[in-house]
């Protein structure tokens, strides 16, 4: 739910918006018949971020007319569409947090795509890859350590820089 009340959902094939009368006010489609929807996050300038999974994996800002404003390339480290990506965010200073399920890690990409740093979720303090210490969604806590959840590893854990 978005502050002025209107729902912003992340259903299969499209993200739409829905204002309160259940009307559909935003609508992006997936950019291939193969992608997959992951994300759909109101950014403070009024942006909304999606992660596009698929041959050419990427993180897209819309405008309000539904419009690609930006495109940031991703590197996951599988073909498996469906494992990708996960939850991103956006950062304070416009890098990306990119959990990668696959590759047992959070990546953090500048807007022009560049890995800047890599968070590794396969500790055998978490349960290695036994575990399937998968990271779901990462969030930059305010003390500027990283919250990642794991899927299938149930935790939440806490990495410093």
């Amino acid at each position: 739910m978005l502050k002025n009340g209107n729902i912003l959902i992340c259903w299969a094939d499209e993200v739409r918006e829905y204002n309160k009368e259940k009307e559909v006010i935003l609508s992006y489609k997936k950019s291939e018949a193969s992608m997959e929807l992951g994300t759909a996050v109101r950014l403070s300038n009024g942006n909304t971020m999606i992660t596009e999974s698929g041959t050419k994996p990427r993180i897209v800002e819309i405008n309000k007319k539904g419009e690609v404003v930006t495109s940031v390339p991703l590197k996951p480290e599988t073909d498996n569409i469906h494992m990708q990506t996960r939850m991103a965010r956006k950062l304070k200073n416009g890098n990306y947090l990119v959990p990668h399920l696959l590759a047992f890690a959070v990546k953090e990409y500048q807007p022009d795509g560049k890995v800047v740093n890599t968070f590794s979720t396969d500790y055998a303090t978490f349960g290695g890859r036994e575990a399937k210490t998968w990271p779901f969604t990462a969030i930059r806590s305010e003390n500027e350590n990283t919250l990642v959840t794991l899927t299938n590893g149930n935790r939440v854990i806490e990495l410093d820089s």
